[in-house]
């Protein structure tokens, strides 16, 4: 769930993706993520009902769907309840990654000019910020179907986010390359950041 544009109650859109749908996005669409370390030094944002937790159940996750939180904590993740516009309950330098896996085009960029200096914070020094995002299929598609899609992020507004915070290490498209993932809802746009 994310916070409403007006600032109010989240909305609420999320639903628990099936074993089998899981499965696949984990295991043939995912690549990156499965090269992050396997601990509880990876802070996944806005972790929803958990898809990360299938490549990383020892990963941390905040969100603010109680329903999503409570199925995730029954299963023994370690998940707190929060909306991460009012700022992250973690220490400083609390992780070496955090992970934002379709979230940032539910934020507004004024929101995520907050959001990102909390992400900064609990970062170690020289840790990652991993950002995935849709592409524009992609976006399109789930702004058609509501999911609350706000922003269409590119390289440029994850540049803008990332001065004097993010060094940029890199930018791919991912699983498929950009002249023939443009076709396809599922394909994302991969940014690395490293903290300075």
């Amino acid at each position: 769930m994310f916070s409403a544009p007006d600032g109010g109650a989240p909305m609420a859109h999320m639903w628990e993706p099936g074993p089998l749908r899981r499965l696949v996005r984990a295991y043939l669409l995912e690549r990156t993520l499965w090269r992050l370390p396997r601990d509880g030094s990876v802070l996944d944002l806005c972790c929803g009902y958990g898809f990360y937790f299938t490549i990383n159940p020892r990963a941390v996750g905040i969100d603010a769907d109680p329903r999503a939180v409570a199925q995730l904590s029954k299963r023994g993740h370690d998940v707190r309840l929060g909306n991460v516009l009012d700022g992250l309950p973690y220490q400083d330098a609390r992780f070496s990654w955090v992970v934002a896996h379709d979230v940032l085009e539910h934020f507004s960029f004024p929101e995520l000019e907050r959001l990102v200096p909390e992400v900064h914070r609990v970062l170690e020094p020289s840790g990652r910020f991993l950002v995935l995002v849709p592409n524009r299929k992609g976006f399109e598609y789930g702004v058609r179907k509501n999911v609350g899609h706000r922003l269409f992020v590119t390289e440029s507004e994850v540049r803008e986010l990332a001065r004097g915070r993010f060094e940029f290490e890199a930018s791919y498209p991912e699983p498929l390359p950009r002249w023939l993932g443009r076709f396809f809802t599922h394909n994302k746009e991969v940014f690395r950041l490293r903290k300075i």
